[in-house]
C-alpha cells in the first residue's frame, strides 16, 4: 500500500490520525465548515509554535507544553498527536529522551494531521489554508 492511499478519509491510518466522530461533531455542532476549518487552522498553528519552542523551555515548561498539545489534540480529535504528546509528557518529565527528537516525531504527526485534517476539510466544501 502507497503512502497517499494511507492518508485518504475512510482508511485506517487516516482514522487514527483525525478521529472522524469528533470531525463530525465539530461540523454539526458548528453548522459551518468555515468554521470548523479556522478552529483547525489556529490549533495548527498554536501546536506549530508551540513544538519549536520544546528546545527553549526548561523541563517544567515541557512538561505544561505536551500537557496542553496533549489535550487540545484529544478536544479536536488528532487522536495520534494526542498519545505522543501524553507518551513524551512523561518521557520529557523524567529526562529519557533528547528533546530535538521528540521535537520532530511530534512536527511529522502534526503534518500527518494537517494533511489529513485538509482533505476532510475539502470533502466538506472549505479549505485548510485562509
Amino acid at each position: 500500500m502507497s503512502h497517499s492511499a494511507d492518508a485518504r478519509p475512510g482508511s485506517a491510518i487516516s482514522s487514527d490520525v483525525l478521529d472522524a466522530a469528533v470531525f463530525q461533531d465539530l461540523l454539526e455542532s458548528l453548522g459551518a465548515p468555515l468554521a470548523v476549518a479556522a478552529i483547525y487552522r489556529k490549533f495548527i498553528g498554536n501546536a506549530a509554535t508551540f513544538i519549536q519552542e520544546l528546545p527553549t523551555q526548561d523541563a517544567a515548561a515541557r512538561v505544561e507544553t505536551m500537557h496542553t498539545l496533549k489535550g487540545s489534540a484529544a478536544m479536536l480529535g488528532a487522536t495520534r498527536l494526542s498519545t505522543l504528546a501524553a507518551q513524551r509528557q512523561k518521557d520529557l518529565h523524567g529526562s529519557l529522551v533528547q528533546v530535538e527528537s521528540v521535537a520532530r516525531e511530534l512536527e511529522e504527526e502534526l503534518a500527518k494531521f494537517r494533511s489529513v485534517a485538509a482533505e476532510r476539510l475539502i470533502a466538506a466544501g472549505v479549505t485548510l489554508d485562509p
